[in-house]
C-alpha cells in the first residue's frame, strides 16, 4: 500500500475549499436553485412575503396587489382593491413579522406571520419563473360580493382603523 504525504492531502483539501468558495461566490447553480424549501428560492419567497407585507402596512395597496398571483389578480381588480383599502384603511405602520414557513410542495411556501395581536398564514406560489403572493381565500371571498360587500365585511370585523 502506498502512503500519501500529509502535505499533498492538505494541499488537495485547500484546493477543494477554494473551488467551493469560488463556485458559491460566482452564483454557480446548486441543488437548491429550484423552487422548494431550503435554498435561495425559499429565501426569495420570504423576501416576496416581506415585500407584500411592507406594502400593506405602508399603505401601498396597488403595489401589494401587483405582487399577487394571476388567480388573485383575476379575482379582485386592482382598482377595487385600492378603493376598498383606501375607504377602510387598516392601521398603517404596524409591521407584519414573519414567524416562519413551511414548504407546501415544490412550488408553494406557507408563511406564518403576526401583526400586533393578529396572526395568520399565507402562501407564496412559484408562477412563471418567480414567486407571487397568493391572497388568502377569505380575502378573495370578501371581494366576491363586490366593493360594497367587501367594505361591509371589513367594517363588521373591525378591520378599519
Amino acid at each position: 500500500m502506498r502512503r500519501i504525504r500529509t502535505g499533498w492531502v492538505v494541499l488537495g483539501a485547500a484546493g477543494l475549499v477554494l473551488a467551493t468558495v469560488a463556485a458559491v461566490r460566482s452564483g454557480a447553480p446548486s441543488r437548491h436553485d429550484g423552487p422548494g424549501l431550503g435554498g435561495p428560492q425559499t429565501q426569495q419567497a420570504y423576501a416576496l412575503a416581506r415585500q407584500e407585507f411592507g406594502r400593506l402596512s405602508g399603505g401601498d395597496w396597488g403595489g401589494a396587489w401587483d405582487l399577487w398571483t394571476a388567480e388573485g389578480q383575476r379575482a379582485v381588480p386592482r382598482a377595487e382593491f385600492v378603493r376598498v383599502n383606501a375607504a377602510c384603511r387598516p392601521a398603517l405602520g404596524v409591521p407584519y413579522v414573519i414567524d416562519g414557513g413551511t414548504a407546501a410542495g415544490a412550488e408553494e411556501v406557507r408563511v406564518a406571520w403576526h401583526r400586533g395581536a393578529d396572526s395568520g398564514t399565507d402562501s407564496v406560489a412559484w408562477q412563471a419563473g418567480r414567486w407571487r403572493f397568493a391572497p388568502d381565500p377569505a380575502v378573495l371571498a370578501d371581494y366576491r360580493a363586490g366593493e360594497a360587500g367587501a367594505l361591509t365585511r371589513l367594517r363588521a370585523t373591525g378591520s378599519c382603523a
